[in-house]
């Protein structure tokens, strides 16, 4: 007996189309995941202690949406591999530059910046502004050395490498915790890092090339995968719940609750693989993808500066019930992303009035021709 497929919105044809939709689902899920992230920071519902009532299920709300920043890693891999656009590196610098700039002008009328910090918010990505761009833009610069390895190494090395990068640089990482090694031994940063990033994107691209294959989510596959998810999950929070009872004056977040920990990047995975397999052709669920996918990146620009100028006030909060503060939480988030995400679409209609695209393209085009004239030129003298 065949299994039965999870999702119906199937027909023939989007077999045949190229377009993963379970991956851009995949996006802007992670997405709504990182706001529920920054939401427990600006509310201070990170703070509460172990005897609160609340403590307990903001944890576990927080370790289930851990996931997203590995995620978004792990795309970049799956579909990035196969090809490099310099342009699209240039229409990221230009969309983080416009936030920057609308967000730092605003500063500067009202006398909190002056003129230099608001020249210098044109430059977000070198001074940092948003890490997660940042070390994007720098494992963007790296991509097509990447690519070769990528589509050029034999399977059975690429998966030893694979194996060897996980084992090393994440199980590392909590060995050096346990065995309570000096702070510098992490060199990730704790995955606030590029370095993680182009591990991740290493990671996807073998994921994209032998590993995800568009198909039908059977309700084994399914059950497995969230299983996993949601296992990585608990183990991570319990161990923090574990930690905190043993010893109450403990600050720190549990080992687990990391980017690189091995149960949140376990996390990552399993959703990777649930999400891949989800074909997709209900034309209403097609169309809300196609509109919010290109406009997911920059939700990160819009919540964030929402939540630095406390836009939103979160006072309200301290009076939700915990039994229903994730449920509360959760809606906030979903709502954020529909909010910010119509923001960037007049963000995008101003972009296309003033051809942006089209000259992130020309540039795109231009300037590695010329990069490749200059080399030649200083190579033969």
């Amino acid at each position: 007996m065949k299994e039965i497929d999870i999702i119906k919105f199937i027909d023939s044809k989007d077999i045949k189309s190229k377009r993963n939709y379970g991956i851009d689902l995949l996006r802007i899920f992670s997405m709504i995941n990182v706001i529920i992230l920054h939401i427990n920071i600006y509310s201070n519902q990170l703070r509460v202690r172990f005897n609160n009532e609340k403590f307990k299920p903001i944890w576990r709300l927080e370790t289930l949406s851990y996931f997203a920043v590995n995620c978004f890693g792990l795309i970049s891999g799956i579909v990035g591999y196969k090809q490099y656009k310099f342009s699209n590196l240039i229409y990221i610098w230009f969309n983080a530059s416009f936030y920057s700039f609308i967000f730092s002008l605003y500063l500067y009328f009202v006398n909190r910046i002056d003129l230099k910090s608001l020249m210098i918010s044109l430059l977000p990505l070198l001074i940092k502004k948003y890490w997660y761009i940042s070390a994007y833009f720098i494992l963007y610069l790296f991509i097509p050395f990447l690519n070769f390895g990528i589509n050029n190494l034999k399977q059975k090395h690429f998966r030893n490498i694979i194996f060897f990068y996980i084992l090393f640089f994440s199980f590392y990482y909590v060995i050096g915790v346990i065995l309570k090694l000096p702070h510098n031994f992490n060199f990730l940063n704790d995955g606030y890092s590029p370095q993680w990033l182009i591990i991740l994107y290493i990671i996807g691209g073998y994921l994209g090339k032998y590993i995800i294959i568009k198909s039908y989510l059977k309700v084994k596959n399914f059950i497995i995968c969230l299983l996993i998810y949601l296992f990585s999950s608990f183990l991570s929070s319990e161990l923090y719940f574990f930690l905190i009872k043993i010893n109450s004056q403990i600050k720190e977040k549990s080992f687990l609750i990391n980017y690189i920990s091995p149960t949140i990047l376990l996390q990552a995975l399993s959703l990777v693989n649930m999400f891949s397999q989800f074909s997709i052709n209900y034309n209403y669920l097609i169309k809300f993808i196609s509109f919010f996918t290109p406009l997911t990146l920059n939700i990160t620009f819009i919540h964030s500066i929402f939540f630095t100028l406390k836009i939103i006030n979160f006072r309200w909060m301290e009076n939700v019930n915990k039994n229903i503060i994730c449920i509360v939480i959760y809606q906030l988030g979903i709502e954020l992303y529909i909010f910010c995400g119509l923001i960037d679409y007049l963000r995008s209609v101003l972009f296309r009035f003033l051809k942006i695209k089209r000259f992130c393209l020309f540039i795109g085009d231009k300037f590695p021709k010329l990069m490749e004239r200059i080399v030649s030129k200083i190579y033969i003298k």
